[in-house]
């Protein structure tokens, strides 16, 4: 899985141009897509990367959510070099939505610096099957202590109904967002037995400070041990023509040892067995 990745981004840098990269309905199309951008920001720095791969929907957290147009619209001068790469991404049925997870690394122009972290992107095909940013979060955490493992996965069934009326996409839309306010509720009341109930059982939780916990055993394990405590407010959602994959964010309040700090979150919903809708990813990225 490692080779793949390394031969993705050789083919990437080699074939970067103004187009971006456009979906083959694959995964490998999505990974190629998140190394193109992360060699034009190498390459041209944060602000034309950015504007390259993005539209007029992209949202970015800086810290709070904000169109990447708006954000990106003055000429900014990059501190530093953010570079980094994909380790975990998934594409929907419909081949036009996906997300992609990994790790990062900030380094100062100034002293040579490193800070390290998690990024997460949502990605949505355009009309010509181009990919462009949806959605870009990132959190904090020290210094990785192993490679990650790899796992780029297409689904393993393509058919879908597919239904494209606004009136219809925006149903499917608030169905997330109701999954997202039954979860507040039940956090409210325990936030063990909430992420119980929504929670995938190979789900992975990104929070800052930690690398990432994978599986829902050992994330429960984290926040009972942490003595965490979350209350979530959702304020968006977006789910996949496929049906599939969706995702809402929002804001949080966390409590951990009787302190209480403000985050922002992103969670990934998953159409699982029985068509119940399971969370397979969270990420908390600090709003202060």
């Amino acid at each position: 899985m490692k080779s793949f990745n390394i031969i993705i981004t050789l083919a990437v840098i080699i074939t970067t141009n103004c187009f971006g990269q456009t979906t083959n309905g694959k995964v490998s199309s999505l990974v190629a897509a998140e190394n193109y951008f992360a060699a034009i920001v190498k390459e041209e720095g944060l602000r034309e990367g950015f504007l390259k791969v993005s539209d007029r929907e992209t949202v970015v957290f800086r810290p709070s959510p904000v169109k990447a147009e708006e954000f990106y619209d003055k000429k900014q001068i990059d501190p530093g070099v953010l570079s980094w790469e994909p380790a975990f991404a998934r594409i929907s049925r419909s081949g036009t939505w996906g997300f992609t997870t990994g790790p990062y690394v900030y380094t100062t122009n100034t002293d040579g610096s490193k800070s390290y972290g998690q990024y997460f992107s949502v990605w949505r095909a355009n009309n010509k099957g181009v990919w462009k940013l949806a959605l870009d979060i990132g959190t904090p955490h020290s210094k990785p202590s192993k490679e990650p493992n790899l796992d780029f996965t297409d689904p393993e069934n393509v058919r879908f109904f597919r239904q494209i009326s606004p009136t219809r996409l925006k149903q499917r839309e608030d169905m997330i967002m109701a999954s997202d306010k039954l979860l507040a509720s039940a956090l409210k009341k325990s936030t063990v037995l909430g992420y119980d109930t929504f929670l995938g059982d190979d789900a992975r939780l990104i929070f800052p400070g930690v690398e990432p916990i994978v599986g829902k055993e050992n994330i429960t394990k984290f926040l009972i041990e942490k003595n965490v405590n979350i209350f979530s407010e959702p304020i968006d959602a977006d789910r996949s023509i496929g049906s599939d994959l969706a995702y809402s964010y929002g804001s949080a309040q966390v409590t951990q040892n009787d302190k209480t700090s403000k985050y922002n979150y992103v969670r990934v919903w998953e159409s699982q067995e029985g068509f119940k809708w399971n969370i397979i990813l969270e990420l908390f990225s600090p709003a202060e």
